[in-house]
């Protein structure tokens, strides 16, 4: 049975991107290869949005809202007095946007849809929104979490942010009568559904876990690969809109940087992303950059002229698939527990995992002073990523999608 399915994602998909847009792009994709019709309702907030064409080959229709990313302090308050939702669903990425809802409106009254995927949480504000005075009850309504947001909040205020307790309640309140409404709730990894289920047992029922994937026929170890080459380069990737991103950088300078420059005097550090903020910027010295990603074909390079990718994520939850771009390009990597949910990898094996930033350091030190150590993990961590192929991936989307309420 091929299905009639409307992607509703919060940052408009494309195939030059860095983070999660990049996994509902290979989604699409993906399912219009299975032979499925798609239609896509994004915002779009830049020219490179408007101009982009890399899903038209796979859309029957894409609608792109011009929307702005922020919007003024009273306007923010007065829809919040209207709307009774958190602030932060009225403005940055995937704020509400009535041109947003009235052309999901509309869609639904031209055309029957068997699934509406609202991409992020964010986006699940038009699911709640929307219920079923404007849902058909035969469409099923999906919300794919990409992170619990209560969750994240939590564990920034548990860093020392200054966030409130009625803060946290309030948006607790809001997402989780979100999912209440959903039909089906995807999650990236089994960790991601545990936590849901932690705020709301109810929920067990409608998780169904659809993990990241990776592009492995692009994103492959370079042709020639030279393990005797003498460099000591270290790379972070990652959008630096998204705060935990920029948190793991600060990581690995403040609990990392200065021991293994001890050991490894010509080490160098590169943070490599999306719009890196200026706390990012004035890290920046003669061993560590800090720059704008470009590209997939960039971002490619950066992996090939790597030797350790790090991942020192404390913040947020979801999956990080800068990790299985990195080990299907066969960089070794170190992470802590929390970076690696939904990879499940084998320490030592396939990786090295640790949350303690003296071993985090000493597993980067030996990896640069030693290449068989290098290449073992390398070769272990790329047979892994293989089995993440975004094919895969979208093979368990269409399974979810086709199973009955």
């Amino acid at each position: 049975m091929k299905m009639n399915i409307l992607f509703l994602p919060k940052l408009f998909p494309s195939a030059d991107i860095i983070g999660g847009p990049i996994l509902i792009y290979h989604r699409i994709k993906n399912l219009s290869s299975m032979g499925h019709k798609i239609t896509l309702i994004a915002p779009v907030y830049t020219g490179a949005d408007r101009k982009d064409k890399s899903l038209e080959p796979y859309c029957e229709k894409i609608i792109r809202i011009d929307s702005a990313r922020e919007r003024p302090h009273d306007e923010t308050e007065a829809l919040y007095k209207r709307l009774n939702r958190p602030k932060s669903f009225l403005t940055g990425d995937g704020a509400y946007d009535e041109k947003i809802e009235a052309a999901l409106k509309l869609t639904l009254k031209e055309k029957h849809f068997d699934a509406v995927i609202a991409e992020y949480s964010m986006m699940g504000q038009y699911i709640e929104e929307a219920n079923r005075s404007i849902i058909p009850a035969d469409t099923m309504a999906v919300i794919s979490v990409h992170e619990c947001y209560t969750k994240a909040l939590e564990l920034r205020a548990a860093k020392g942010e200054d966030v409130s307790e009625e803060t946290i309640k309030e948006l607790f309140n809001y997402e989780f009568k979100m999912y209440d409404v959903a039909d089906r709730i995807l999650t990236l990894t089994r960790e991601d559904g545990d936590i849901l289920i932690s705020y709301a047992p109810g929920l067990k029922n409608k998780i169904k876990v659809v993990p990241h994937g990776v592009d492995t026929a692009f994103y492959t170890p370079p042709r020639k690969k030279s393990w005797g080459r003498n460099t000591k380069n270290i790379l972070y990737l990652g959008n630096f809109q998204h705060y935990p991103n920029v948190d793991a950088v600060k990581n690995f300078i403040n609990h990392c940087w200065d021991r293994i420059r001890q050991e490894v005097p010509d080490a160098r550090f590169y943070a490599i992303g999306f719009n890196p903020p200026q706390e990012l910027l004035d890290l920046r010295s003669e061993n560590i950059t800090v720059r704008e990603g470009g590209d997939d074909e960039n971002v490619r390079r950066f992996y090939w002229n790597s030797d350790v990718f790090v991942a020192p994520i404390e913040l947020g939850t979801g999956f990080r698939g800068k990790l299985l771009e990195a080990m299907a390009c066969g960089v070794p990597v170190v992470a802590t527990r929390r970076a690696t949910f939904g990879i499940n990898p084998v320490n030592g094996e396939d990786m090295f995992v640790t949350d303690d930033y003296v071993a985090f350091s000493k597993y980067v030190i030996m990896l640069l002073k030693d290449v068989e150590p290098r290449k073992k993990i390398s070769a272990n961590a790329l047979a892994l990523a293989e089995k993440f192929d975004h094919k895969y991936a979208a093979e368990k989307l269409e399974q979810v999608l086709k199973a009955t309420k």
